[in-house]
């Protein structure tokens, strides 16, 4: 999506985006930032023609947010619900299976009754009256067993936890233009030195909490005094944005890095901090 007001339109190109991440889940100090890093490169049109915009640079910001696969915002998490779908899986996988076990009053009743063979028929009466009574007590005892799970599991019913949402994405969410030479699109052009300084948005440590499939849409936005009255700007205050393609987040056991693009090489060897890995050089 672009905005134009008064023959003047910005684009926001992308010039390289992410194509997997390792998702940190609850370990925030251990994140890995998505790769190859996000840069979107901002153009301003005017009459056609490509304009000077370092003049209105220091007022426009761009902004990331998480899009799931069908386009949906995902910028938040319910950790209670995920939390809870594990718990009862992780429970449901370790229940023991119910075993018949002979309780006291069981054995008592066969005590009484080997006892009461042994005795003769004078006391059956009394055996009988006994073992009657035995039975009535394991029963009871059995109906309150069978009793408490229910109680116990309306009570886990009843308590509903509030909500605990958490965000998706963390790092660097929003960034400011900054000049820099553009990649050669060929040999020969970056021989002549016919790259050019371009306004670009670096974003180098975007990370997502849970794995998945996921977009980003970059939008542009200019900051503005009270008051003033803004021109080519959308009711939600968007110049422009664009949206990456799909790409996963796995998780981190199952994380390969991908290889370090030319384009992040060009920046880097220019003083921009992509978080290139150990060992990695720019050149």
């Amino acid at each position: 999506m672009t905005s134009s007001s008064s023959s003047i339109e910005h684009k926001l190109i992308l010039v390289q985006e992410p194509t997997i991440g390792a998702a940190f889940e609850d370990n925030l100090l251990g994140r890995i930032g998505l790769a190859p890093p996000l840069v979107v490169e901002l153009q301003v049109i005017k009459d056609g023609q490509a304009s000077d915009a370092s003049a209105e640079l220091p007022f426009l910001i761009c902004q990331c947010s998480l899009l799931d696969e069908q386009g949906s915002t995902a910028d938040m998490v319910n950790q209670t619900a995920v939390s809870a779908a594990a718990a009862a899986a992780a429970a449901t996988a370790q229940s023991p299976s119910k075993l018949t076990v002979p309780t006291g009053s069981t054995r008592a009743r066969r005590g009484r009754r080997s006892s009461s063979g042994r005795r003769g028929s004078a006391s059956t009466s009394a055996v009988s009256t006994r073992s009657s009574e035995s039975t009535d007590a394991s029963t009871s005892a059995g109906a309150i067993s069978d009793d408490i799970p229910s109680s116990h599991t309306a009570t886990r019913s009843g308590q509903e936890s509030p909500a605990k949402l958490a965000r998706m994405l963390y790092g660097t969410l929003v960034a400011g233009p900054q000049l820099y030479l553009a990649p050669p699109t060929t040999t020969a052009s970056a021989s002549r030195g016919e790259q050019g300084e371009k306004p670009y948005f670096f974003f180098p440590e975007i990370s997502i909490r849970t794995p998945g499939k996921f977009k980003i849409v970059c939008r542009l936005m200019r900051l503005s005094l009270p008051g003033m009255q803004e021109r080519g700007v959308m009711d939600d205050g968007v110049l422009a944005s664009v949206e990456t393609q799909v790409f996963e987040v796995v998780k981190r056991g199952d994380y390969t890095a991908p290889y370090v693009t030319d384009v992040s090489r060009h920046f880097a060897r220019q003083g921009v901090p992509l978080l290139l890995p150990p060992g990695v050089s720019s050149d």
